[in-house]
């Protein structure tokens, strides 16, 4: 017996929903070089990585405070009273970037896989070339690429939702029909 070689198939790569998340990714990269440039400024010989900081920033900062004094702290203050002696103000910096980042913190890179959903059997691939099929030759006898969404509510009742609505008014297959038979 041979053996079918089989490539999955591409449903849909949803581009509106992958650049919201680059653009979060793009606002921690920023946030995170933004607040290594002020720990700089207050820590200028030591390599900090911020994301050690978490989840507690602000008793992880007045720690580094009392490592970088410890050699002129003979009274062994906390960190928090040596920062308030040498008047440095982490508020503005915690309040603002870290407390943003800190919401950002576990996010991955998105990548253009995450956000597309793909036919993976040959039942799944049949499924998906039939929808395919449909659209081209309803695309072929109407004439047109978008519908309206009443013409919409009659496509997915005939077809038994194998088909959905897309962006500005397209028609495409659904993945939940595709994936699992819904």
């Amino acid at each position: 017996m041979e053996t079918a070689t089989f490539k999955k198939q591409e449903i849909h790569f949803d581009q509106h929903v992958y650049e919201l998340y680059l653009k979060k990714w793009e606002q921690r990269t920023v946030l995170k070089k933004a607040i290594q440039h002020k720990l700089e400024q207050f820590f200028p010989a030591m390599k900090i990585g911020i994301d050690a900081l978490y989840p507690n920033p602000e008793q992880n900062i007045y720690k580094l405070v009392s490592k970088q004094f410890v050699q002129s702290n003979p009274m062994g203050l906390s960190g928090y009273k040596i920062a308030e002696m040498k008047e440095m103000n982490f508020a503005p910096l915690l309040n603002n970037e870290m407390f943003e980042y800190g919401k950002l913190i576990d996010m991955k890179k998105p990548t253009k896989a995450d956000f597309t959903d793909y036919a993976e059997t040959p039942k799944e691939v049949e499924k998906l070339n039939n929808c395919r099929n449909f659209l081209k030759a309803l695309n072929n006898l109407s004439g047109k690429n978008t519908y309206t969404m009443h013409e919409q509510q009659q496509i997915y009742s005939l077809t038994k939702n194998a088909l959905k609505g897309g962006r500005n008014s397209t028609i495409m297959p659904n993945k939940d029909f595709i994936k699992n038979g819904i």
